[in-house]
């Protein structure tokens, strides 16, 4: 007995082929194509519950919640915010200082939080030439400073010899000065608070004498105080309190060294323990998450997935809940959560890791490349069952209008188009690899087989190449990179996504 050809009414009720975008654009159905067997592999197709969308976006919110409530929000707007304050520098003054950050459109946290949180950020996941370069000048420069002690003796700071000002005296190793005699001969220091001749542990003794270069000198835990009065004058860098400590502030591992209070205008990390810049991981700490496996050798490449469940702000989480929960949630009924969970993430980790390997220094979070590739998966939807449409063409220049015109809103700021398309393109090779598909016949259920093969191989040879990329052959030098991200039409309106690396600033940079 024949069956009876469904209705539009009964077609449309088929989850295939008429994802929620499908609904919405009233794609017509080429009724003729509901064959028996079709019609059979439809009936097959389990309707999922959307577990993974729902997940997503619980944790998503969490984070969002946690992070705002233990590390506040940015100053609301575009551009540089300043805020000013009177503190006390390690000069003995009071003085106004001056700290500008990035304005943050999204409502939400500070571009060194979201550092700390986990977001995209190159320097953090490989070792970046450029900003290692930078921190050993500031090493370089360290190894030529001394105590510079205050006459009236009020106190003392580690300094560069230009910074030591009137009324005070710099305490350098190696000048003429009869009052300061260097231990075996050394050059290099001193060092306020801390020396080889009075160091207890770990002592300066063969065979672990000290190294010359105050820069290699550990940190020493436990130290005897001079056998002689203050006022001798004999070796006042031991005697003298010191005034200033390593700071650790911005997002490229800058150290100086200053007090206390100025440390929390720069929203910096105080070491009160520690002497000298070189004793203190600054880059380890302003990245966070968990520590380096080895020393100064940046490898938090899992930051490709943790930035996936963070955002930028209120506006931003909003953006994602209701794609997720209007679109993704839809095609996820169609694909399962395990399915979903594969293109949600395998797109995401590639479009972070093209940007990573296009704009390095840029600190960015959310999960746009994730977007991209769930809608990569409306435009395969109907590639996949164009013989379902009466006008495929007319279906899919309905869908890849709304894409280009996201694409075109991506060359705005605080959007990342490199996430954008490569997570497009990798969620369209995932795609047609995991999603189900119903089958016209033996040549196209052979002809699909075969497409899965291949966008599978492409995807993990794309994922491959950019990885090699990532870490053989940075790109650390790409203005034209940023083009496609940001289009200045107006001057100063990319500012904000861009990142000035102060590859070329010195230690002393912050002296006060």
């Amino acid at each position: 007995m024949q069956s009876r050809r469904p209705t539009q009414e009964e077609a449309d009720e088929q989850h295939f082929g008429i994802s929620v975008v499908g609904r919405y654009f009233r794609q017509s159905i080429h009724l003729q194509t509901f064959t028996t067997d079709v019609k059979q592999q439809i009936d097959e197709l389990d309707d999922h519950r959307p577990y993974f969308t729902y997940w997503a976006t619980f944790v998503q919110t969490v984070i969002f919640v946690v992070s705002v409530a233990v590390y506040g929000i940015a100053p609301f707007g575009f551009g540089v915010h300043y805020d000013s304050k009177t503190i006390s520098l390690s000069n003995m003054a009071r003085e106004q200082r001056t700290r500008g950050e990035k304005a943050n459109i999204w409502v939400g946290p500070r571009q060194a939080d979201l550092i700390h949180l986990g977001a995209k950020y190159s320097p953090c996941m490989r070792v970046d030439a450029q900003i290692q370069a930078a921190i050993q000048r500031d090493l370089v420069e360290e190894n030529t400073t001394a105590c510079c002690v205050r006459n009236d003796g009020s106190g003392c700071v580690q300094r560069v010899q230009s910074q030591c000002k009137i009324l005070s005296t710099w305490k350098k190793w190696g000048r003429n000065d009869s009052k300061l005699v260097a231990p075996d001969g050394r050059t290099s220091g001193t060092v306020c608070g801390q020396d080889p001749s009075y160091c207890i542990r770990p002592a300066s003794a063969e065979p672990f004498a000290w190294p010359d270069s105050i820069i290699d000198w550990p940190l020493c835990e436990k130290t005897k105080r001079p056998n002689h009065s203050v006022t001798s004058g004999r070796d006042r860098h031991m005697s003298c309190e010191i005034v200033g400590r390593p700071c650790c502030h911005g997002i490229q591992g800058e150290c100086t060294i200053t007090t206390l209070e100025h440390c929390d205008l720069l929203r910096g990390f105080f070491h009160p323990e520690a002497y000298l810049c070189a004793q203190v991981n600054c880059f380890e700490q302003i990245c966070g998450m968990i520590p380096f496996a080895v020393e100064k050798r940046p490898d938090q490449f899992y930051r490709l997935w943790t930035s996936l469940f963070l955002h930028g702000g209120l506006f931003h989480l909003a953006v994602t809940i209701v794609f997720q929960m209007l679109i993704m949630r839809d095609m996820e009924k169609l694909t399962g959560a395990i399915r979903m969970a594969i293109i949600y993430i395998g797109s995401g980790i590639a479009g972070n890791l093209a940007s990573c390997t296009f704009l390095p220094y840029q600190v960015e979070a959310g999960p746009s490349g994730s977007q991209f590739g769930v809608l990569a998966c409306l435009l395969v939807e109907v590639l996949q069952s164009y013989q379902m449409y009466k006008r495929p063409h007319i279906a899919i220049l309905k869908l890849v209008g709304p894409i280009c015109a996201l694409f075109v809103l991506g060359l705005l700021p605080w959007f990342d188009n490199w996430a954008h398309l490569f997570g497009f393109f990798w969620g369209f090779l995932l795609a047609f690899s995991v999603m189900p598909y119903v089958s016209f016949g033996t040549f196209d259920r052979h002809r699909k087989i075969v497409t899965i093969v291949v966008a599978l191989g492409a995807a993990i040879g794309l994922f491959i190449i950019l990885v090699i990329i990532f870490y053989v052959a940075p790109l650390t030098e790409c203005a034209a990179c940023s083009y496609f991200t940001c289009v200045p039409f107006t001057a100063g309106l990319c500012d904000d996504s861009h990142v000035n690396l102060k590859s070329r600033q010195t230690y002393s940079a912050f002296y006060n």
